[in-house]
């Protein structure tokens, strides 16, 4: 179940056909801006005194701010300010300001949004007890950021049996203006926090979080999304940055191998858990719905490297972005259906979350996902196979809905199985340029390094939610994890 609950409208539609109810209403604007040149956040700043003087912690500040810098996108700041516009001087909304310029935002950034939210009128309360307006624009940071703060605000969490809020106006409205945004706005998982301490990306889980394990609803939600969406090229060519540089924004390619990543760890949990209970047929029909959009969107983005272009507009182009936008309200709703199975995430996001900011600094977040997809295909077509013939294979099934789309469907018949995805998965990450994780990896990293910080992640995450909710991975779990990750760094 996505977390809209409204129908998708660019932002400026819904406001005005809301007016009355959001101009009585306090709202905290939040929004994503440009970071800051490198000279500015480090030799020039306003406050040099909350810099720290050690000369690798001031370089390690140089290089995230690089980081960020590569990864901007102008059109996605034209988005914003012209809707900032919009709701301040068209609207006359009664706003105040508060920007994001990271990749993630961190405990401390959702607690002074909290506070200045609170100072500017908006008050706390939970399921719906609660007065006032919050409006994420911009980046998937952005849009976590101002999730983050309605959870911890509002505690508009119940569990997915209990319906949807329709209240007026709702008190969270999301208008992603990239894929990153459009993911984030539409998952009903908690917000990413970025731990500085722990160098480990962090679910916000508040109180509301623990409480709903049978699914979850974002309650007065509403995502709008507009036509003039920031969008990246469908694929671009893989050339590994030099080491003060970062990987580019990832590609529409990329954004399909991390959505096929996460659907077929979906697809394999479903199917151990087939036994205890029969899988619904519109969760099977979403699987089958992701799996073909977004092996399409490889298969395009394959055609067009092979013929060199590194596409961002033409038929092709409108064809992807159309499938990546149907398909990711799906997922999140694959996801969402099955949160109380996969302990909280799947194996390719407990992956990121634990490894990517301390041992892959100069990667993105889908990138990332999308390098696990055919390690994840090898380890997963290893799995024994289940012998009941009256039981549906999730995984089976998905494998079809990739393969149909290759050829017309010629290899749809019996000769498919969960094996064929190893070389295609392969075969198709290398023509559409997707990276190998160890490319990904900033220096050569330890394996033993790596499992422990997989395992210190488990541990910490479990402690948050609590014991009783089993978010920690039992040993099978976690043999699983390094299996993946060992194929993977050894593509």
């Amino acid at each position: 179940m996505a977390s809209a609950t409204a129908a998708l409208q660019p932002l400026r539609n819904y406001i005005r056909h809301n007016i009355g109810h959001l101009r009585a209403t306090p709202c905290l604007l939040i929004s994503s801006k440009s970071p800051p040149s490198v000279s500015t956040a480090v030799a020039g700043t306003k406050n040099p005194s909350s810099l720290s003087t050690d000369e690798k912690q001031q370089q390690q500040h140089k290089q995230q701010l690089k980081f960020q810098q590569q990864q901007n996108d102008p059109q996605t700041h034209l988005f914003v300010e012209r809707n900032i516009q919009s709701i301040q001087l068209e609207f006359n909304l009664r706003t105040v300001p508060c920007t994001i310029s990271s990749a993630f935002p961190t405990t401390d950034s959702v607690n002074e949004a909290v506070s200045l939210a609170k100072r500017f009128g908006l008050k706390e309360g939970q399921f719906g007890s609660g007065d006032g307006l919050i409006i994420g624009i911009g980046s998937g940071a952005a849009i976590d950021l101002a999730k983050a703060v309605a959870d911890t605000l509002f505690g508009n969490i119940s569990s997915c049996k209990d319906g949807i809020n329709q209240q007026e106006g709702g008190s969270l409205v999301l208008a992603p203006s990239t894929l990153g945004g459009v993911v984030a706005a539409f998952s009903n998982t908690p917000s990413l926090l970025l731990d500085t301490k722990e160098e480990m990306i962090l679910p916000h889980l508040t109180p509301s979080w623990t409480t709903a394990l049978d699914g979850h609803c974002r309650q007065g939600t509403v995502v709008t999304i507009d036509k003039q969406l920031s969008l990246p090229p469908l694929y671009s060519p893989l050339q590994p940055p030099k080491r003060s540089e970062s990987f580019p924004r990832p590609s529409m390619a990329h954004y399909a191998a991390a959505m096929l990543s996460i659907l077929l760890d979906v697809a394999r949990i479903l199917d151990e858990h087939s036994i205890q209970q029969t899988i619904d047929t519109a969760l099977l029909k979403d699987v089958k719905s992701v799996a073909s959009a977004s092996s399409l969107v490889l298969q395009l983005a394959a055609k067009e490297a092979n013929e060199s272009n590194a596409v961002q507009d033409g038929d092709s182009y409108a064809t992807a972005q159309q499938h990546l936008i149907s398909a990711i309200p799906r997922l999140s709703a694959v996801v969402d259906q099955t949160c109380h199975l996969t302990q909280g995430s799947t194996v390719p996001q407990r992956l990121a979350n634990a490894l990517l900011p301390q041992y892959f600094p100069s990667c993105h977040l889908v990138t990332y996902l999308a390098s696990i997809l055919p390690g994840l295909c090898e380890s997963v077509a290893t799995q024994p196979a289940s012998n009941d013939e009256n039981k549906v294979s999730v995984l089976e099934e998905l494998t079809k809905s990739i393969f149909s789309c290759i050829d017309g469907g010629e290899k749809t018949d019996d000769r498919v199985s969960v094996a064929s995805l190893v070389s295609w998965a392969s075969q198709i990450t290398g023509e559409s340029a997707i990276p190998t994780m160890a490319s990904l990896a900033y220096g050569t990293p330890d394996i033993n390094a790596l499992l422990g910080s997989l395992d210190s992640y488990d541990a910490l995450v479990g402690s948050m939610a609590g014991a009783n909710n089993g978010i920690r991975a039992s040993n099978d779990d976690f043999a699983l994890v390094e299996d993946v990750l060992n194929r993977s760094l050894n593509r």
